[in-house]
């Protein structure tokens, strides 16, 4: 039998003193407004390991007591600078246009660049953590000289004290349509936990109407408890475990096995997906051609294409 969902109006919220001040909107009943970009000096105030291939890096610096993330899944430009040498920052940032900046940087001093998500956020402590998914790389694989890339080589060699650039850009996810699916590989995670935080602070009568779909290599990709805690809270959560050729097909599959048996989520009017360009791209396809969702309800963001550098 076919479910008749009526679409709820999302309630105002009360506002939590604790974490306002985090967040530029602490609505999200609309999508986030992109405010004009930053560029901050910042050093690395510690590193951790909350799995054998998670390491979660925490940035200081003094400009992010006014910075105010647009939403909970942030993403940002991480600068670094290249082995053995000083941190370079350009000195003008093309408006919105930083890879253009950097690329006109001389080689010998051009930071590498690439893409992360805010994990958590601590203004008043001025101090950015975000996570970096290793998929079991060690710093013996860089002595014996395997092709690894500036982000997971900079991970894995950073010191506390080191100095790097953070350029702000801004969230995509929103609140405004209570019934919710959100999908993700390792790399997405700590915006999917972020998102569950969120929205446990400030709408946790919303959880319940939320589905979570995560695809990972090995469990010691993923935050421990990062989805075992949620259980209890949200609608339903599914994990699924692959090599990361399969994330797609194995995504795809569950999302037709949802479909045969009228699963709460088949009927979500928003979906959130990010991770592998492959697998956002076959998601969004299955919910605008299967599940009926307008394209403006699927957000799907690439954070990676499988195969491919994204500078």
């Amino acid at each position: 039998m076919a479910m008749n969902v009526a679409t709820p109006q999302v309630s105002k919220l009360t506002v939590s003193p604790t974490r306002r001040n985090a967040f530029t909107d602490h609505q999200l009943v609309d999508p986030p407004q992109a405010a004009g970009h930053e560029l901050f000096r910042a050093t690395i105030h510690e590193i951790t390991s909350p799995s054998h291939r998670l390491r979660r890096i925490t940035l200081h610096s003094p400009s992010f007591a006014t910075y105010q993330l647009s939403g909970p899944d942030e993403f940002f430009g991480l600068l670094m600078p290249q082995p053995g040498t000083p941190l370079h920052l350009p000195q003008q940032t093309k408006g919105e246009n930083l890879r253009a900046a950097v690329a006109e940087m001389p080689a010998e001093i051009r930071p590498n660049l690439r893409w992360y998500t805010v994990r958590q956020f601590d203004p008043l402590n001025c101090t950015l953590t975000f996570d970096i998914v290793t998929h079991g790389v060690t710093l013996e694989d860089l002595e014996v000289g395997h092709d690894i890339g500036p982000g997971l080589r900079w991970c894995l060699t950073a010191q506390v004290g080191s100095e790097v650039g953070l350029w702000t850009a801004h969230g995509l996810w929103h609140r405004a349509a209570p019934a919710q699916t959100l999908i993700a590989d390792p790399s997405a995670l700590p915006s999917l936990r972020a998102i569950l935080e969120y929205t446990q602070t400030f709408a946790p009568k919303q959880l319940r109407d939320m589905h979570v779909i995560a695809v990972a290599e090995t469990a010691e990709d993923i935050e421990p408890h990062l989805l075992s805690e949620w259980q209890e809270k949200l609608g339903s959560v599914e994990l699924l475990f692959c090599p990361v050729a399969e994330f797609t097909s194995q995504t795809v599959r569950l999302l037709q096995r949802i479909d045969a048996v009228e699963h709460p989520a088949r009927f979500s009017q928003y979906v959130w997906v990010a991770g592998e360009g492959d697998l956002c791209k076959n998601v969004r396809r299955h919910c605008v051609y299967t599940w009926k969702l307008e394209t403006s309800a699927v957000q799907w963001c690439p954070y990676w294409f499988l195969g491919k550098a994204r500078p």
